[in-house]
Formats: structure tokens, C-alpha cells, sequence
């Protein structure tokens, strides 16, 4: 204990799950009172009296609801403190305190429940074996790639002595009508691809054949539960106006194109090039398959039980991620409790794998360099085409940043160990 009489009692729920009851002697809870007390003495403003000069016990008297309740605020956290640090203990989550019980002059008792971080053992994690992954490339998808290329430096040239075609992308004004209110909805104005299969079927109809300038009508009957709450169940006439028509040309895969994307060389450098390109990307993937194999053998023999606290948390930012990504679409209430589902077995394997990396770390004894970090600064800073020197002094005053690359290096490096053991043949 921390301090003359007072007791404390801890209970294991269960690996993660922890209650301490405390009993505080009264008499540290009446110095605790009268410190509260002497500060609302000197911030009180009663009648009769200058701020700061009223008594004690009037003071008292009025505000003793108060002040005891902000002596419990104050002295419990301090005491559950010292007694957690005494029985070294780290809670991951803020203790709940209940039961709390006071009578006057007898001790001060309450109970509070946490969460922890469990203790685990290790499996032999050195007997996991995983096959090697192979690593096929073929011409083909060299080809595909040279492809999305080649899409992707496609230029829109505008199509003149012809209409819309499929494939073409149409610039237009549409103005739809509510056949039954007979209002206007807002003038949209949009890119279409022509003949897209996402477009509504009767703009799809209806644009083949338009030239610039020309005007056509077509009816949509939305159907009530469409996305769009607007227009949901009612039936819509739209003025269709073409202003402007393009065609997508695409670059002749030659010297040329080649040299134009940095291959001196030509087209041949090129294809060898993205060939390298494409075999890196295709082992970094067969090495991250690999790895989440070892992980998973070896989290398949560990008896591990994650804290609740600590799984919501990493649920939620898993689900926020994928939220975000995905903000411009509807997204259904069941789709949307498949993706919490999702998000929660994300957040338990992630967090799993985390504590039995660390534990493994911990027992080989593997650890981060200021060598390391530094090149891990100057390859980042590499990557997103920042200063070397700004990038190393904003993650020198953050903190949390400088912890989470290191916690990354010493994953990645008990990954590489764990892989270096682990793969056969």
C-alpha cells in the first residue's frame, strides 16, 4: 500500500477483465476535504462578506454537498493510481468506479473495474512451417498491364460529322419534370459514357444518335426504394440537351509512347520494365500472404482473450476507414451490420497479431536502431517526394508518430524473423 490504512483487494474476473475494491482511511479523505475546502473558502462570494474572506464553516455549511463530491473526484483516481502502479498494472481503459460508500467518520470504499492487457504464452512458434509461395507471371498479364497503361494516357478529343456511339463520352444538360406535381428538378449537368451499364436504360436509349445542340425527352418511373430519396417513386420526364460530344483516342503503343513515360529505350524497355515492376509487387503479395499464414498458425495455438475496450476501439476505426471510403454510396442497414461483423474480426486479428508480435520481439530480443529509423525516414520521405530534413523534424516534435514507425520497424523485423524460420521449400 501507498499510504497508512489504507486496504485494497484485487479480483481476476478473467485474463483481461480486473476489479480492485479500495477502502481509504476517512482521515486522508478529511485532509482531501479540507484542501477543497480552503479553495472554495477563497473562491466563495457571499453576501456580506469580500471574495475570499467569508468562514470556513459558512462556506462549509453551504457548499459541503459539493465540496465532498469534489474531494471524492480528486482523491479516488490518486489513490486508484498509486495502487495500480503498486501492483503494476496498466489499465487500457478508463476504470469504471461504482459502489462507492461513505458514512461519516468510517473509511471510504468503492470498486473499480478495468480492462487489461493479458498474459499469454507463446506456442513454439519456431516449429511453424508454410510453403513457399510461387511466383508466375505471364505474358499476358504483362500485356494487360501495358494496356491500363495505355487507357490511362488516353486523351477525349471532340467528335465532329457524326451522333453519340457507344463508348462516348457525352457532356450534358438534363432537366427533369414531376409528371405529378409538375415541378422542375434542378438542372443537372453531367459526363456520360455513353451506353454505360449504370446509366438509367432510357438515357442509355435515348442519347445514341444526338448531335451538339440537339434536344430529346425520356421518362424514368423510379421505383420507392431507390437510392436517390428525391426522386424515389415518382415517375420523371427529362429534357435531355447534348452540349458537347468526345471520343476517347487511345496513344499507338510504340517507340514514341515508350520513350514519352521515360523508357529511352523503347516499347521493349518499357514491357521489361513493368515486367519488373509487376514480378516485385506479385512477391511483396506472396510474402504478405505468407506471413499472415505464419501469424495465423501460430495465433491458432495461443489461448489469448482480447479486451472488449480495446476491440471496440480498433472496430470503430476499422469501420471508419471503410466508411469513408465508401461515403459517396448508400450503404444498406444489412450490408452495413455485415460490415461491423467484418470490421470486428478485422480489429480481433489485428490486435491478436499485434500482441504476439511484441511478445516475440520481446523474447528474441529484437529491436530498432536510430539507423534504421533514419533510413526508414529518408525512404518514406523518398516515397511521398517530401524533404528529408522536414519529414525527420515533424516525426522528431510528434511524439506518437516517432512510437508508431518505430512499432512498425520491430513488427516488420519480427515478421522477417518469424518468415526466415518459418518458409520451406
Amino acid at each position: 500500500m501507498n499510504a497508512p490504512g489504507r486496504q485494497s483487494r484485487l479480483a481476476d474476473l478473467s485474463p483481461s477483465r480486473k476489479e480492485i475494491e479500495l477502502e481509504i482511511p476517512d482521515e486522508e479523505f478529511r485532509a482531501e476535504y479540507e484542501k477543497v475546502l480552503g479553495d472554495y473558502a477563497t473562491r466563495a462570494k457571499l453576501d456580506g462578506f469580500r471574495k475570499g474572506h467569508a468562514p470556513r464553516e459558512r462556506v462549509r455549511t453551504l457548499f459541503d454537498h459539493e465540496i465532498r463530491h469534489d474531494a471524492y473526484d480528486a482523491l479516488i483516481p490518486r489513490v486508484l493510481e498509486e495502487e495500480l502502479k503498486a501492483l503494476r498494472l496498466n489499465p487500457v481503459n478508463v476504470p469504471e468506479l461504482r459502489d462507492l460508500k461513505h458514512e461519516e467518520g468510517q473509511p471510504l470504499r468503492c470498486t473499480a473495474a478495468f480492462e487489461v492487457l493479458p498474459e499469454f504464452e507463446l506456442p513454439d512458434y519456431r516449429s511453424v512451417q508454410i510453403k513457399r509461395k510461387a511466383v508466375e507471371l505471364a505474358d499476358a498479364d504483362v500485356d494487360r498491364a501495358m494496356e491500363d497503361i495505355r487507357a490511362r494516357a488516353a486523351e477525349y478529343v471532340p467528335v465532329e460529322g457524326r451522333g453519340v456511339a457507344g463508348g462516348d463520352y457525352a457532356v450534358v444538360e438534363m432537366q427533369g419534370r414531376d409528371q405529378k406535381t409538375r415541378r422542375l428538378l434542378p438542372l443537372e449537368k453531367a459526363v456520360v459514357l455513353a451506353g454505360h451499364a449504370e446509366n438509367e436504360p432510357a438515357l442509355n436509349d435515348k442519347i445514341m444518335g444526338m448531335t451538339p445542340g440537339e434536344e430529346r425527352p425520356f421518362e424514368v418511373v423510379y421505383p420507392k426504394e431507390h437510392a436517390n430519396k428525391r426522386v424515389a417513386g415518382k415517375d420523371i420526364v427529362y429534357n435531355l440537351r447534348l452540349r458537347e460530344l468526345k471520343e476517347k483516342k487511345l496513344p499507338v503503343l510504340d517507340d514514341e509512347f515508350a520513350k514519352s513515360l521515360g523508357a529511352a529505350e523503347g516499347l521493349e524497355a518499357l514491357r521489361g520494365r513493368i515486367r519488373q515492376e509487376l514480378l516485385a509487387a506479385r512477391e511483396r503479395a506472396g510474402q504478405n500472404e505468407t506471413a499472415s499464414e505464419v501469424l495465423q498458425a501460430i495465433a491458432d495455438r495461443v489461448k489469448l482473450e482480447l479486451p472488449e475496450s480495446v476491440v471496440e476501439q480498433e472496430t470503430m476505426s476499422v469501420l471508419r476507414r471503410v466508411l469513408s471510403s465508401s461515403r459517396d454510396r448508400r450503404i444498406s442497414p444489412e450490408a452495413l451490420e455485415n460490415l461491423k461483423i467484418e470490421a470486428r474480426r478485422q480489429a480481433e486479428d489485428h490486435l491478436r497479431n499485434h500482441l504476439i508480435l511484441e511478445k516475440i520481439a520481446q523474447k528474441e530480443g529484437l529491436g530498432v536502431s536510430a539507423e534504421e529509423v533514419q533510413a526508414e525516414i529518408v525512404s518514406l520521405a523518398k516515397a511521398n517526394n517530401v524533404s528529408e530534413k522536414v519529414l525527420a523534424e515533424m516525426i522528431r516534435r510528434d511524439e506518437h508518430r516517432h512510437e508508431e514507425m518505430v512499432e512498425n520497424l520491430l513488427f516488420r523485423k519480427t515478421v522477417d524473423f518469424l518468415l526466415k524460420t518459418s518458409i520451406i521449400g
